[in-house]
């Protein structure tokens, strides 16, 4: 299922950068570094849409985490 037509660049944007990983022991967090980078990139520079664009960002790598934690026990 798709997201709302809204919410289609941002959910664009995570599957690009959640090859952007931090990888070692187990599955890390998207870095930082890699969404600053992506917002730059795509022209989210508005202070509002940015933060909007990191929490969104946030919120979906930690809700992919916590999937991937669950589906690995």
């Amino acid at each position: 299922m798709l997201p709302a037509p809204h919410l289609l660049f941002h959910w664009s944007a995570f599957g690009n950068l959640t090859s952007d990983r931090q990888m070692g022991m187990g599955i890390g967090p998207v870095a930082w570094t890699a969404v600053d980078r992506y917002a730059e990139r795509y022209g989210v520079d508005d202070p509002d849409e940015y933060d909007r664009f990191v929490r969104l960002m946030r919120a979906m790598d930690m809700a992919f985490l916590s999937w991937h934690a669950e589906k690995k026990d």
